[in-house]
């Protein structure tokens, strides 16, 4: 299969991971039998896992906030513990330029948020910078089949197997 089909496949298992193989095979002209040997190719390969995107605001969880910490070099392992075992952590970076880790947590309110930070200022925490997150204007949105993406990505796409 060409590398401009394969991409089109894995944008539409990007924007809709629950759209029936039937259907992407009539909108896209490929077999389904190919789109599925295809599907289970990349969930080895490519695809790390499936998964449903929440508005955190209509489940009562007002506050998304993205902090930065900076931790000393002797807690990282205990602070990143502590941050994958945390109930209010959506995802976790190790990053560069100054801060160890980059945090996406949410919360009830800003109560909820002042408990977490009390208990990350228990773990060697040197310094921290918190944004709260206003609106998301745009999420998971590479590789989603978006008008005009395809000649650029097509471009840089790095061969696949």
């Amino acid at each position: 299969m060409d590398r401009e089909k394969e991409l089109l496949l894995l944008s539409h298992f990007r924007r809709n991971a629950r759209e029936s193989l039937t259907r992407i095979s009539r909108k896209t002209n490929i077999p389904v039998s190919t789109i599925f040997d295809k599907l289970r190719q990349y969930e080895g390969d490519y695809i790390e896992k499936h998964t449903s995107l929440l508005d955190f605001r209509k489940l009562g969880f007002d506050l998304k906030t993205h902090i930065l910490f900076k931790v000393a070099k002797d807690g990282r392992e205990e602070f990143q513990r502590f941050l994958l075992n945390h109930p209010r952590v959506n995802s976790v970076f190790r990053i560069n330029n100054g801060y160890d880790y980059l945090v996406e947590a949410v919360f009830t309110g800003l109560g909820d948020l002042d408990q977490f930070f009390e208990e990350a200022g228990k773990r060697q925490v040197e310094e921290r910078q918190e944004y709260f997150v206003l609106k998301d204007v745009l999420r998971e949105a590479f590789l989603s089949h978006r008008p005009g993406f395809e000649e650029v990505i097509l471009q840089e796409m790095p061969r696949t197997r």
